[in-house]
């Protein structure tokens, strides 16, 4: 991975993304909470996050309104639904709505880090194409 890797993470409860934290944190990834749709869009204003985690249900929204958030972002982001749920319907969901992909607890250090690593390989290449198209 190149250069700092920042994370939002979009969630009111504390699980299921504390745990998620912490592997992140091994991982070198910084991270930052919020706990509502509007302040995660107020920091993707200022911020360009290379991930986006986010629980299904906020106070002001759903996972909908984060994977919209994280469309409309300034700077391209990988955003990732995280839930307790074993529910392929909820996944294939997400996915057809545009996230990068899911996670579930218990967090699997291995799995976390792989999919950490296509969604960090994915998001830079992406702001390349953007910044060489900007150029031209």
């Amino acid at each position: 991975m190149k250069g700092k890797v920042f994370a939002l993470m979009v969630h009111e409860r504390p699980e299921p993304c504390q745990g998620l934290k912490s592997v992140l944190r091994r991982l070198g990834v910084d991270t930052f909470s919020v706990s509502s749709c509007d302040e995660a869009e107020h920091l993707l204003e200022q911020t360009h996050p290379h991930l986006l985690f986010s629980d299904t249900k906020l106070p002001d929204g759903t996972w909908i309104d984060v994977l919209n958030l994280a469309e409309d972002a300034p700077a391209p982001i990988c955003a990732i639904l995280v839930s307790a749920s074993k529910d392929p319907e909820l996944f294939r969901a997400a996915r057809d709505y545009g996230a990068f992909d899911c996670v579930s607890p218990a967090f699997n250090t291995e799995a976390v880090s792989e999919l950490i690593q296509r969604a960090i390989l994915f998001v830079q290449a992406v702001r390349e194409r953007h910044a060489r198209s900007a150029v031209a």
